[in-house]
């Protein structure tokens, strides 16, 4: 399946002199707001068609790009016939809807002129330091989040009250989150430590079904946006980007069936 890219073709801004910025200080901006969309977990294509869009709203005559999720590759060619290209490695991305939808808007600014490139670097500090929300509602979600699941595949109310404190405690590990070696293994931790917490409860009494605490805490831990984001891309006709995505996704999920199988064992080993 062939995707198209442009859905409204971006011209040249007219009230802005784009001759007064070097070619490769347009890339340079446009990939700045093209990394930080893919930091904040965006689709490759999304990324693409963001940095072409401000490349031609700036005097670019072509524009060249091609993003995965670790790597964003650009080139322009001005009318001039001069040609640049610059390359963005990205180590760590994480899903931030709220940040994601700030550099959207930034990147919208700037096709319509709204944002000088020489006041990028400000508006993209200012998206960086803005929260959506406080922890205090961060932990709440995941209250509400694992208990609901709870109920919502079968559980009881009890099962629902375990499972939300089983979602508190991982919810105040991912916003204190402590260095592991890799991402990988604070996935196991998290999931670790989440299980270890769904047995105990329901060691101690709290709770009537056991499979239910722990598909509560779990979904909170499945990496299902990131699955979903994959399988889009496939569609999309984005082959690399999806597989490299898929991939991850089910390492992950991997991982988090890797703790929770570790914190049975040891509670049936140890608490027995």
């Amino acid at each position: 399946m062939e995707r198209k890219r442009k859905f409204n073709k971006t011209l040249p801004l007219k009230n802005i002199d784009t001759a007064l910025y070097p070619a490769d200080f347009i890339l340079c901006k446009a990939l700045d707001i093209g990394e930080n969309i893919l930091k904040c977990g965006g689709e490759p294509h999304r990324i693409e068609d963001t940095i072409e869009r401000i490349c031609t709203a700036y005097g670019a005559e072509h524009t060249d790009v091609f993003a995965l999720p670790s790597l964003i590759i650009a080139g322009v060619r001005m009318a001039d016939g001069k040609t640049f290209s610059q390359v963005r490695r990205v180590y760590k991305t994480a899903n931030n809807m709220y940040r994601l939808e700030l550099m959207n808007d930034i990147s919208r600014k700037i096709c319509e002129g709204k944002i000088s490139l020489d006041d990028v670097d400000i508006e993209i500090s200012k998206a960086l330091d803005t929260k959506p929300f406080n922890r205090y509602l961060a932990l709440l979600g995941g209250v509400l989040g694992a208990g609901g699941f709870a109920v919502f595949f079968g559980g009881s109310l009890y099962d629902a009250l375990a499972a939300a404190i089983a979602g508190f405690v991982v919810s105040i590990f991912n916003l204190h989150k402590v260095k592991f070696g890799s991402q990988m293994f604070y996935t196991i931790a998290v999931s670790f430590i989440g299980a270890l917490t769904g047995l105990i409860l329901f060691r101690i009494g709290l709770g009537d079904n056991i499979d239910m605490i722990m598909i509560g805490t779990i979904m909170l831990v499945i990496p299902g946006l990131a699955f979903g984001n994959a399988v889009r891309d496939l569609l999309f006709g984005d082959t690399v980007s999806g597989i490299i995505q898929l991939v991850q996704a089910i390492l992950v999920a991997v991982m988090v069936a890797f703790g929770f199988i570790a914190a049975i064992m040891i509670f049936g080993g140890v608490f027995k």
